[in-house]
């Protein structure tokens, strides 16, 4: 699964809002965890299961 695929499969504009948030910081470079754990601790509030294929994405920095 990519972001593209995540994003594709949601209509929830709030869960695509958290989704593309967490992966711009992800790719910032120089980021401290504790930086992004805010934006990941949103996601998973919101949606636990799609905070575990973005975490998977996150963890392997496959952004495509």
């Amino acid at each position: 699964m990519s972001f593209k695929e995540i994003l594709k499969k949601t209509d929830d504009q709030i869960l695509k809002g958290l989704v593309l948030k967490v992966k711009n910081e992800s790719m910032k470079k120089n980021i401290k965890f504790s930086d992004l754990r805010i934006n990941l601790l949103e996601l998973m509030e919101y949606d636990e299961s799609v905070f575990f294929d973005v975490l998977k994405l996150v963890v392997r920095k496959n952004y495509r």
